[in-house]
């Protein structure tokens, strides 16, 4: 496969991304799954693709964040009607994952490529859109879309691990024509005003993905929930 890039006109569902359709490798093809996420709305897609991954019976999940805790909420920022609960405290599925906490994606991560070995694909859900009002750390921390896969591009190569799926944003970059809408211009003016931070991030974390040899997919949602 070519690298390449999807922008969707519609709300994605977080269990295509994980379950290979349209953007995910597929459960057929894929046994080892590493899935890293943060916190916000694309990066809340990484919590639910743990859940899929469970689903699609992939044979181990490891899952790499700064923010374990998180698995412990009851409301993942989505419209699921059961709500969730932590699959490393479910006994069925336990022993099919395996939680790597780290400090911070902005500090170089030791050995970092130890928990890519073996592994078919990578989800990576580092990416952030949202003002950073509403989650404080990212303005304390700063946004982890470009450092953290940085690292994780890096990881890979090193592990000799090709696939990569990684979440993005629709109406990030000057003359995208792939979706036109006027959803797309007044994203597009989101972006250069109050939320210029995360587009320059999302932009460099494209790049990133752009000039590797990974086998990569963007996604870049215009919505993203249950339905």
């Amino acid at each position: 496969r070519t690298p390449r890039e999807q922008t969707t006109t519609m709300k994605v569902n977080p269990h295509e991304i994980a379950g290979g359709d349209p953007a995910g490798p597929s459960a057929a093809t894929c046994r080892k799954l590493v899935v890293l996420y943060g916190i916000g709305g694309l990066s809340d897609v990484g919590r639910h693709a743990i859940m899929v991954g469970l689903e699609k019976n992939i044979e181990h999940i490891t899952v790499i964040t700064e923010y374990p805790d998180m698995l412990d909420d009851e409301n993942w920022e989505c419209g699921c009607i059961d709500g969730h609960t932590n699959p490393f405290n479910d006994e069925a599925h336990a022993s099919k994952l395996t939680m790597v906490k780290i400090d911070s994606w902005k500090n170089e991560q030791a050995n970092l490529v130890e928990h890519f070995h073996g592994a078919d694909a990578v989800i990576s859900c580092l990416g952030h859109r949202q003002p950073g009002w509403k989650n404080k750390e990212l303005v304390t921390k700063g946004l982890i879309a470009r450092d953290g896969n940085k690292q994780v591009i890096t990881a890979m190569k090193k592990a000799n691990v090709s696939r990569v799926v990684t979440i993005s944003s629709f109406g990030l970059n000057r003359g995208d024509k792939t979706w036109p809408h006027w959803a797309s211009k007044l994203m597009r003016l989101f972006f250069l005003t109050f939320m210029r931070k995360a587009r320059k991030d999302l932009q460099a974390m494209e790049k990133l993905f752009y000039e590797s040899s990974l086998d990569y997919l963007i996604v870049k949602p215009v919505g993203i929930g249950e339905d």
